[in-house]
C-alpha cells in the first residue's frame, strides 16, 4: 500500500505490527489504548512527541512548553473519561541551560500538583529539543470510546473553538497584537477537561479530543461509529472577537479546521441534557450543543442551508 497521510501510516503499522492481546481492550484507533487490570479496572495509556514546529515555536517561553507537552496527553485522558495518575518523560536536549531547565519543569509541575500526578521514570538525551510524555490513567466509571456514539445523540463541544487557530492566524500580520497575546493563552497554555471527562463518563456514549480541529476529530467518532452527523454552524461556541478579526473568508476554516483546541467534543442520548448542563454549571465551563448523529454523510448547515468546505483539519504529513 502507499502511505500517502496520517491515517495510512496507522493502516500500514496495524496490518504490519501485532497490536492486540488477550488483556488488551482497545489498542491503536482512539485517544488511549486501554488494558484491563480486573473486571471492574483498566490502565488508560497515551504517549505525545512535542517538536519545535509543528507543535511550539520559538517564542514560547521554556514554562509554556513544558506545560503543553503535558496538557496535550492529559487531554487524550479526558477523552477516555478517565483519570490520569503517572507520568514518564523522555527529554532530550541541545545543551544543559538551567534557567530553561529549570522554567520548562515549572510549566510541567502546574499541571503535576494540579491533577496530582506521579512522576515515574523516562530518559534524557542530548540533541535537538524534543520531548515525549507518556500518560498513564485509571478508570473510575466507564470508559469512553469514539465507536460509541448512536444514532440521534446529540454532538457536545466544551469550551470554545478556533481560539488556539486564531493565535496562529493573526500572528502572520502586523497588528492585533492585543488580540494575538489574548488568543496566545488558549495556544500555549490549553486547559485539559479532566473533571468534565470524568463526570460525563457515565452519561456520554461517544468522546474525542479536538486537536486536528472539530471537523476531523468528529469525523473519527462517525467513522468509527459507523454513523453520520448534522451540525447547525450558528450553534458553535466561538469568541466573539474570532469573528470581528478573522477574515470572513478564513473564518469557518479557523473554528472547524484549525486544531489545537484541546477542548472535548462527545455524543450523548438527548435524555442526558440536563445532567450536562448541571456538569457545565458545576465546572464552570461551557458545553455546547452543536448538532445531532444520523444514519450518514457529515453535514454543516447555516440557517437551514447546506454549507461544504474544502478543508480537512492537521495532518503531520499533508
Amino acid at each position: 500500500m502507499k502511505i500517502k497521510n496520517e491515517n495510512d501510516l496507522l493502516k500500514y503499522i496495524q496490518k504490519t505490527i501485532c497490536t492486540n492481546s488477550p488483556n488488551i481492550i482497545k489498542s491503536i484507533g482512539d485517544d488511549c489504548a486501554v488494558l484491563k487490570i480486573n473486571k471492574n479496572k483498566c490502565l488508560v495509556i497515551t504517549t505525545d512527541t512535542c517538536l519545535e514546529g509543528p507543535h511550539f515555536t520559538s517564542d514560547y517561553l521554556p514554562n509554556e512548553i513544558g506545560y503543553k507537552s503535558l496538557a496535550t496527553n492529559l487531554s487524550d485522558i479526558a477523552a477516555m473519561g478517565c483519570t490520569p495518575k503517572y507520568i514518564l518523560m523522555s527529554l532530550t536536549l541541545p545543551k544543559l541551560e538551567n534557567e530553561w531547565i529549570k522554567s520548562f519543569y515549572k510549566g510541567v509541575k502546574k499541571l503535576v500538583s494540579k491533577h496530582k500526578l506521579t512522576l515515574i521514570g523516562g530518559d534524557t538525551n542530548r540533541g535537538p529539543l524534543n520531548i515525549s510524555i507518556q500518560v498513564i490513567g485509571i478508570n473510575k466509571n466507564k470508559i469512553l470510546y469514539r465507536n460509541g456514539a448512536r444514532i440521534n445523540d446529540d454532538i457536545y463541544v466544551t469550551g470554545t473553538l478556533g481560539s488556539a487557530r486564531a493565535a496562529l492566524m493573526l500572528a502572520k500580520t502586523n497588528k492585533f497584537k492585543k488580540e494575538i497575546k489574548f488568543f496566545s493563552k488558549f495556544l500555549k497554555m490549553p486547559q485539559p477537561r479532566i473533571e468534565i471527562g470524568e463526570r460525563i463518563s457515565n452519561i456520554a456514549n461517544s468522546c474525542i479530543d479536538i486537536s486536528d480541529g472539530l471537523m476531523k476529530d468528529l469525523r473519527s467518532i462517525l467513522d468509527s461509529s459507523k454513523l453520520g452527523a448534522s451540525i447547525d454552524l450558528e450553534k458553535l461556541p466561538v469568541h466573539p472577537l474570532i469573528r470581528k478579526i478573522i477574515n470572513p473568508k478564513k473564518y469557518y476554516e479557523c473554528i472547524l479546521g484549525g486544531g489545537e483546541d484541546y477542548e472535548l467534543c462527545f455524543t450523548a442520548p438527548r435524555k442526558s441534557r440536563p445532567t450536562i448542563q448541571k456538569i457545565s454549571l458545576a465546572t464552570r465551563i461551557r458545553i455546547t450543543l452543536i448538532g445531532k448523529t444520523t444514519k450518514e454523510n457529515m453535514s454543516f448547515l447555516n440557517n437551514g442551508r447546506l454549507q461544504k468546505f474544502n478543508f480537512k483539519g492537521f495532518d503531520h504529513f499533508a
